[in-house]
């Protein structure tokens, strides 16, 4: 949503990052730059004017365009569009896909991920009442 800022950045990922454990993998963008400096992080930034992709044979952002990509075509392909009222949710139910796609045992895989969370009953009895929610918005 518009030009990217320091502030967007240390508000996303902020409070997850210590200058001494933090390595950041960038483009170019300036707001990386400022906000590595800001918080004394070391920064490797790839350029796509020249389309770098791998900078000293281990830094690279291929694994985010990836993730992104995606995301986007689930999300694309499962709904009929986007409600950022439900965005945690979709990135949430596509966590627990990604994270046992490759599980022969999906359901137990799934169930095990589910009863992390301790109010995941709750909102596996509301599933019906929020799928009615969402399908009506649709029409």
């Amino acid at each position: 949503m518009g030009r990217l800022k320091k502030i967007d950045i240390e508000n996303a990922i902020g409070n997850s990052i210590t200058s001494n454990q933090t390595i950041l993998c960038s483009d170019a963008h300036v707001s990386y730059k400022g906000f590595a400096i800001d918080n004394k992080i070391e920064h490797h930034q790839l350029k796509a004017v020249i389309k770098q992709r791998v900078k000293n044979k281990v830094y690279h952002i291929q694994h985010v365009n990836s993730t992104h990509n995606r995301l986007k075509k689930w999300i694309d392909n499962t709904f009929w569009g986007v409600s950022t009222k439900y965005l945690q949710q979709y990135l949430n139910w596509y966590r627990i896909k990604e994270k046992i796609k490759l599980r022969n045992d999906k359901l137990n895989a799934f169930m095990s991920k589910v009863s992390e969370d301790i109010t995941a009953h709750k909102k596996y009895q509301n599933i019906g009442r929020e799928y009615e929610k969402l399908i009506s918005t649709q029409f």
